[in-house]
């Protein structure tokens, strides 16, 4: 009987010695919760960007509108790969600087374009979506490829019903919208200079590079070309190298100008003699 007791005795202080354990770790948890909660505020944003196209209060102006409001949540998500989707940026990285404020080193998605509308700007991305809100125009900074700063081009011509920040351009006319997107990202992938990009009623598309003026989705034939223009240059192409008819020109080592192209990259001519006829 009394060596019953004395286990029973001794299985209660454990279970007291345990539920006390339990009791300190649970304790722990909900201090640590209740500061990364409460601790962890989200008040500054910081920012390094590429092109300079948006402001540090921008920034926190977006990321107020997506929900982030705790720093901590914000740069674990950040560093195990689970990072919150932001379309003002291709890529992004998170460092935590104190518990209220975070620096984002971010490559921001280029800005194709802007519409003018009651001496606002709103600039878009390749999506169509409203990126930028600003009372002045912008330019992209130089970068290491563009030595020189870029102008975004003005689009005219597109009937919409509402330019929202962080949304859609809407537009009846999404045939006409993609278009515009699509006009807008070559000419930016090309380096082209443009201050304006005209879509009419039918959705062709009209712009200026230099003095040259480009018309797209526009049919017209030859004739009626040459009472426009002084000059008509056809850009048709070849889909095969002229050949010259001399000695050696099918010898190992001779390219004509569409073989060349069409092999990607160029043969080795280091410490070889080349020859361009």
């Amino acid at each position: 009987m009394r060596s019953t007791r004395k286990l029973k005795r001794k299985r209660g202080r454990r279970l007291k010695k345990w539920f006390k354990i339990f009791l300190g770790i649970l304790a722990a948890i909900i201090a640590i919760i209740l500061i990364i909660v409460f601790g962890f505020k989200l008040q500054t944003v910081e920012t390094s960007l590429d092109l300079g196209q948006f402001t540090n209060q921008e920034v926190r102006d977006y990321i107020g509108k997506k929900n982030i409001d705790n720093t901590f949540v914000f740069w674990f998500k950040n560093k195990i790969g689970k990072s919150e989707k932001l379309e003002m940026f291709e890529d992004y990285s998170v460092k935590l600087t104190s518990p209220t404020s975070v620096k984002i080193t971010g490559y921001e998605k280029k800005l194709k374009g802007y519409i003018l509308d009651n001496k606002k700007y709103y600039y878009f991305d390749e999506n169509g979506i409203i990126l930028k809100e600003s009372s002045k125009k912008i330019e992209i900074n130089p970068t290491e490829k563009n030595k020189k700063s870029k102008k975004i081009p003005e689009v005219k011509g597109l009937q919409y019903s509402g330019l929202k920040l962080y949304k859609k351009i809407e537009t009846k006319n999404k045939k006409g919208l993609q278009y515009i997107l699509d006009v807008t990202s070559k000419v930016q992938e090309y380096s082209f200079t443009t201050k304006k990009i005209v879509l009419n009623e039918k959705n062709e598309i009209t712009f200026k590079v230099k003095k040259v003026k480009v018309q797209l989705g526009k049919n017209l034939n030859l004739a009626e070309l040459e009472k426009e223009y002084d000059a008509i240059f056809l850009a048709i192409g070849a889909n095969i190298s002229i050949e010259m008819g001399v000695e050696g020109e099918k010898l190992e080592g001779v390219y004509g100008g569409n073989q060349l192209l069409e092999k990607g990259k160029h043969p080795e001519y280091n410490h070889k003699k080349v020859a361009i006829i």
